[in-house]
Formats: C-alpha cells, sequence, structure tokens
C-alpha cells in the first residue's frame, strides 16, 4: 500500500514538473506565432504596435480563454461588427498563441 503512494506521488510530481517545463515553451512559441502572423499590425501589446484593434496587453487578465480562441477562429460569429480576420494557422499555433496571450497580464 505504501509502494502504491509512494508511486501515485512519484507520477503526479513528474507530471507537474513536465507541466511546468511546457508552459514556458509554449508561451514563448504563442509568441512567435503573434510575431510570425503579423498581429502586432493591428494590436498593441503595452502600447507597442497597431492601433486598429485593441491593446492586448492585460488580455490574460480576462478569465475568457476559451472564448478568445474561438473569437479568433472565427470573429464574426462571436461579434459580427468585428473587423478582425479569422485566425490562419494551424490548431496548434492557435493553442499557442492563446496561451501566449493568456500569460499578458
Amino acid at each position: 500500500m505504501k509502494a502504491k503512494a509512494l508511486l501515485v506521488m512519484a507520477m503526479v510530481s513528474a507530471a507537474s514538473v513536465s507541466s511546468a517545463q511546457v508552459e514556458p515553451a509554449l508561451i514563448a512559441k504563442g509568441e512567435k506565432v503573434y510575431m510570425d502572423k503579423r498581429c502586432g499590425a493591428c494590436h498593441a501589446i503595452k502600447g507597442k504596435g497597431g492601433k486598429a484593434g485593441p491593446d492586448l496587453g492585460d488580455i490574460g487578465a480576462k478569465p475568457e480563454v476559451e472564448r478568445l480562441k474561438n473569437f479568433m477562429k472565427d470573429p464574426k460569429a462571436v461579434n459580427p461588427q468585428s473587423k478582425m480576420l479569422p485566425f490562419k494557422g494551424t490548431e496548434e499555433e492557435l493553442e499557442a498563441l492563446v496561451r501566449y496571450l493568456s500569460s499578458l497580464k
């Protein structure tokens, strides 16, 4: 029984470490996607970038991550008045971009 508990604790600990290591890498990948897709042409982060869209410098402070992902896939479905174009990229790129934006607080 004790050995089983130790094994479970070791597995949970390993999962936490690998998750903690993945998150910074995913955020960095999302920042690269932001740059590569030229999101900064329309959006600013902390005042640096375009002015056509909102400043995204604190978008991570909002708890609506899933809504953000849906919005980026099809902006007009979420907000018919939106001028933003749908995200063009892979699901992996979109997930990384959302993680990056979610980290901005």
